[in-house]
């Protein structure tokens, strides 16, 4: 075993001879690596194919990490396995998801990252109470310890290594629309019209597959979207931004180009036999390109000029897992063994025949059977699996670096591995319409913010199952506080945009969306505070709170930023909620319409809060201040932001920076932004208001105005406006 210290308190624990993932930004070749033979924390156990690490758990040891994961968000009682897996039923006992980021933290102790691009097992208290076991299946790979005991400290450290967050556009805070699917033009249109008709805000519609001819990737099926270029200058020209998937697998058919160009080439993954590998997904027959061969991410980057060149820059990466239904050898096996039955009296065997058929999709032993060709040597994809969504995301990226290298782009990935937070970012993957999948919401976009994917979220609404007005309504309210803010439905499942129940509900989801629609000058600066900070956007009670010992068992509120608390309605029929209030006073805005105040002072402890289906619970800390806009908008970059009112509970002193940029460059990294200092101080008469404005001559704010609505302790409000 090898180790090197590197950044502030982290030491790299090398085995064997790793395979480079690309998920550390650090030059490893610079390190000075020396033998050792002692491993902190951890005992541990090897043989020729498995390495197992063993920790004692103490009953007050708390577990956070691992990303895109089941359970809760402390982690003990369950085990992990992180393999990428298209499982779309999301049920407490399953272990895999869709991505791997194999990054935890044991509370006020230490944290750790595993850099392996295959199978992990975390069994955290599982199989026994009081140890937790991680299983890797190799003998290579590296074990970064960040020694510190300092939650917020170990998240800053393991970005330092994996790299800063993603930074999407600014209408990426907006609404957006999805549903599988919006089938044609015709079908866009209606959905974009209503939302213009309606005045309901919304930034971006979605287009599922039903855009491709026969689901070939990078096509445009002319008999559903005729003009396409046309149909894509009147989204735009009413302020939508279209978002396509993309898959990929390419569909095996004569004269098509991205087959024939991929197959001339040799840039699909190979069998052992060397041949191309086929697997069935939806457009039929496929094969998968070899991302992790950096020509063929070159040649699958430029594709996108099909789109970028018509001014869309917005893009989610479905299936990439990869997400196999089956491939021929197997089916035709299991079709075999059904003729077999076929004039045999079938009782219990009815069950093995149900079950075969499902068990054809994403057969383990299908990921051992086709290879990559890597600047590294040639590997299976079992051995380098959780790589696959990564690397088609960084074939993307490369090729925006070159089509569109001024623009900033949304670029969503279902599979991911660590790392992916600093290119692309993620969205939570085939959740369904349920209550409890609400929790689950909260609690993975809490632990995904702890491993670095800042701006994600779920699908709104829930996307598979029928989703009452009630569930779209309380998950519209939580959806507010989520970077992203999609609301998603699954074919065959009842709509679930804001007109699709009836008038009433209609109306409160639409006060809902403008209120989205207000916070977003709150959201967007605090978003890059916490990237300039390397500190969670969304985060658990407890990284703020970390004396406070029940901060540590909420797992239902979060703050938003530094300044606000969320703790949305997430039970059927509720007309309220307990919610804790940890350390400070806190200033309740039980909101209805943004633009009015039904507020009152809190004192710390436990309380219960009525709210009722029209009522989304805001919680502002004390001396904190927050922002908004409140002119009314159809979509985010409709008009400049001319003025912010500023709503502040203030004790003693507050602070707020507002940011501002293009909103759709990288030019903020060459100082091309404004930065407001807003500072409210408590004086013997009312208050002092300060706002000091950091702008240079690239770029001057569009604000002009500053309004302040300031509370005290005894809910007493001041009423104040500043010019610029």
């Amino acid at each position: 075993m090898l180790k090197a210290n590197l950044l502030n308190f982290t030491t790299l624990y090398r085995f064997g001879t790793p395979f480079e993932t690309d998920a550390v930004t650090l030059d490893k070749k610079s390190l000075n690596f020396t033998e050792t033979e002692q491993l902190p924390f951890f005992s541990f156990e090897k043989n020729d194919t498995i390495f197992t690490l063993k920790f004692q758990l103490n009953e007050e040891d708390r577990i956070y990490g691992l990303g895109q994961t089941l359970g809760g968000l402390n982690k003990r009682g369950k085990r992990y396995k992180l393999y990428a897996t298209d499982d779309p039923l999301h049920t407490p006992e399953k272990e895999s998801l869709y991505g791997s980021h194999p990054f935890l933290i044991v509370n006020n102790k230490f944290g750790l990252f595993i850099d392996y691009p295959s199978e992990i097992i975390f069994d955290i208290g599982f199989t026994k109470h009081d140890i937790m076991e991680i299983t890797i299946p190799s003998n290579n790979f590296d074990l970064y310890i960040f020694n510190s005991q300092n939650n917020i400290e170990i998240i800053k450290e393991y970005l330092k290594l994996t790299g800063t967050p993603y930074i999407p556009p600014k209408w990426a805070f907006g609404y957006q629309q999805c549903r599988w699917s919006y089938p044609d033009a015709k079908t866009i249109k209606e959905v974009a019209e209503n939302f213009r008709k309606k005045e309901i805000p919304c930034d971006a519609i979605y287009m599922d597959i039903d855009y491709m001819k026969d689901f070939k990737v990078f096509t445009i099926d002319e008999n559903k979207f005729p003009d396409f270029d046309k149909f894509v200058k009147e989204m735009k020209e009413k302020g939508f931004k279209l978002v396509p998937i993309v898959d990929p697998g390419v569909k095996i058919e004569k004269g098509y180009d991205v087959y024939e160009e991929g197959k001339e080439k040799g840039y699909f993954c190979k069998d052992k036999d060397g041949k191309d590998f086929v697997a069935t997904v939806w457009p039929g027959f496929t094969h998968f390109p070899d991302f992790l061969n950096p020509e063929v991410r070159k040649w699958w980057g430029r594709k996108y000029k099909l789109f970028t060149d018509l001014g869309i820059y917005s893009f989610w990466n479905d299936m990439n897992e990869p997400s196999i239904f089956f491939v021929p050898d197997a089916l035709k096996k299991y079709l075999k063994e059904i003729n077999e039955m076929l004039n045999k009296e079938i009782g219990l065997e009815f069950f093995g025949i149900k079950d075969g058929i499902n068990a054809l999709s994403n057969k383990r032993e299908y990921y051992s059977e086709f290879y990559h060709n890597t600047p590294y040597g040639k590997f299976s994809n079992e051995e380098l699996h959780n790589l696959y969504g990564y690397y088609m995301a960084k074939a993307t990226v490369e090729g925006f670096n070159e089509l569109i290298p001024d623009k900033r782009y949304l670029l969503l990935s279902r599979s991911s591995y660590a790392g992916h937070h600093r290119i692309a970012t993620i969205w939570m993957g085939d959740n369904m319409s349920w209550w409890e999948h609400m929790l689950v919401n909260i609690r993975m976009l809490l632990s995904l913010n702890m491993a670095g994917f800042f701006y994600t979220g779920a699908d709104i609404g829930g996307f598979g199952s029928n989703a009452s007005p009630e569930l779209v309504i309380r998950w519209m309210q939580l959806g507010v506080f989520s970077p992203l803010y999609r609301n998603h439905s699954a074919l065959g499942t009842r709509h679930q945009e804001p007109w699709a129940f009836d008038e009433n509900i209609e109306n409160i989801m639409k006060k809902i969306i403008e209120f989205r629609y207000a916070l977003i000058p709150y959201l967007y600066s605090e978003f890059f505070n916490s990237i300039e900070e390397l500190t969670p956007f969304i985060s658990p009670l407890f990284l703020h709170y970390n004396d406070d010992e029940t901060s540590f068992e909420i797992e239902d509120q979060f703050m938003v930023g530094k300044s606000l608390m969320a703790a949305p309605i997430i039970q059927p029929n509720a007309k309220g909620r307990f919610v804790y209030l940890p350390e400070n006073k806190w200033l309740y805005w039980k909101l209805s319409d943004f633009k009015e105040r039904n507020v009152e002072v809190l004192t710390p402890g436990t309380h219960y809060i009525k709210a009722g289906l029209n009522e989304i619970p805001v919680f502002i800390k004390e001396n904190s201040l927050i922002v908004l806009n409140e002119e009314k908008l159809n979509y985010v970059d409709e008009k400049a932001t001319e003025e912010i009112i500023v709503i502040g509970f203030v004790t003693d002193k507050a602070e707020f920076v507002y940011f501002e940029d293009d909103g759709e460059s990288f030019a903020f990294k060459e100082g091309k932004y404004a930065k407001i200092k807003i500072t409210v101080i408590k004086n013997k008469n009312g208050y002092d208001f300060e706002v000091e404005k950091d702008e240079s001559e690239k770029f001057e704010t569009s604000l002009k105005r500053i309004k302040f609505e300031i509370y005290n302790e005894n809910n007493e409000k001041v009423v104040f406006t500043l010019s610029l």
